[in-house]
């Protein structure tokens, strides 16, 4: 698996991210061919969290509250649509905590909280690219952290990252609603008290547990990106004549909780960039393996308003598409060999959604018999 790190196109705060492969290819030949995309398809098991925390345990309401100045209700953080993508859900499949606390009323105003266990290696990682580190008896919090906060009033917000014991907590407050008057270090003592919680509630939990593993019979996902499309079919497909970079998205460039999670996991990622259009990825897969659990989470929420459908897919044991008017892309989401797919496409490039869907389960249903190739 190479190495991951963060190559993201932020568009209305959707994250959208491409392919790192895996080795091997997938052996489902005690699958049908045919999906069923059935909402009653009985769910894997899936991972919990191996430090025993809960939302409600790193997050007490009333410490939450007193940050934003506000109510607030917290959730497990994967119920934002813009997380339900297979990279949203690694630190959750590594056993870690991710809850997300928001303002009542007011959507911009939050506090995410992602936990990672076991993460000396990858913390280390992110010390060495992250120059405002600090450790020892010098560190703000646990054995070492990088804190940082902006005072504007009632936008004021936060990015703390810190490692205690061999846990990596990531605290991000956004829409912290203070006197115009605090400075950045005086809001970074009004968010302290809640910090220092979480950080006691990570040092202070027992031994993680056995990392969850995914069923046997999940599949492995191919080591090659052109299985999903070559750069033939993607300039047939889009209709470009332009040379067209097949990447993993590594741009070789920063490192955080997410990129470290990702790399444990093995999510695989996948972007296809024509020449002419630099930053700007048309199509792009991601995939979390043995992430089914990750999915049926995910459709539960994500097909609740009618806006992403239930769809059929040859190859995949389920599936759904939407298209998404806060980022322009149409998604299509499969399970295929107990492994999380998702495709998404630049809807502007191609037309209306029915086209945009045929594409995507065409890629899929062109790709699957390559996996064993």
């Amino acid at each position: 698996m190479r190495g991951l790190n963060i190559c993201v196109l932020i568009a209305a705060t959707v994250v959208l991210v491409g392919c790192a492969p895996g080795p091997g290819a997938i052996e489902a030949a005690d699958r049908s061919p045919e999906s069923t995309a059935a909402a009653s398809a009985a769910p894997v098991s899936e991972p919990a969290s191996r430090l025993g925390l809960s939302c409600d345990d790193v997050m007490p309401a009333g410490l939450v509250a007193s940050v934003l100045n506000r109510a607030t209700l917290t959730t497990d953080l994967m119920v934002r649509p813009q997380s339900a993508t297979p990279l949203g859900y690694a630190v959750s499949q590594l056993g870690g905590v991710s809850c997300l606390a928001s303002g009542d009323g007011a959507t911009q105003s939050s506090v995410s909280l992602q936990v990672l266990p076991e993460a000396s290696t990858q913390w280390a990682a992110y010390a060495r690219n992250t120059a405002e580190v600090v450790s020892g008896p010098a560190s703000t919090y646990g054995e070492a952290s990088h804190v940082s906060c902006l005072g504007r009033g009632a936008e004021s917000a936060c990015w703390v990252n810190i490692f205690v014991g061999e846990s990596w907590i990531e605290f991000i407050a956004q829409g912290i609603d203070v006197n115009p008057s605090l400075s950045n270090d005086a809001v970074s003592e009004h968010v302290a008290p809640l910090i220092a919680e979480i950080v006691s509630a990570v040092r202070n939990a027992p031994a993680p547990e056995k990392l969850w593993v995914a069923p046997a019979s999940t599949g492995i996902l191919p080591a090659d990106c052109s299985v999903y499309a070559t750069a033939d079919e993607f300039r047939s497909e889009f209709g470009t004549a332009e040379e067209v970079l097949i990447s993993d998205g590594n741009d070789g460039e920063g490192w955080g909780i997410d990129n470290a999670a990702w790399t444990i996991v093995g999510v695989d990622r996948c972007m296809w960039v024509p020449e002419s259009t630099g930053q700007t990825w048309p199509l792009y897969i991601t995939a979390l393996p043995g992430g089914e659990w990750g999915y049926d989470r995910s459709s539960v929420f994500m097909t609740a308003d009618g806006t992403v459908q239930a769809v059929s897919v040859i190859g995949a044991e389920r599936a759904t598409f939407g298209c998404h008017v806060y980022s322009g892309f149409c998604t299509l989401d499969t399970v295929i060999a107990g492994n999380w797919v998702q495709l998404s496409a630049e809807q502007a490039l191609i037309g209306a959604a029915g086209d945009v869907q045929a594409l995507l389960i065409g890629i899929v249903e062109r790709a699957v018999p390559r996996f064993s190739a």
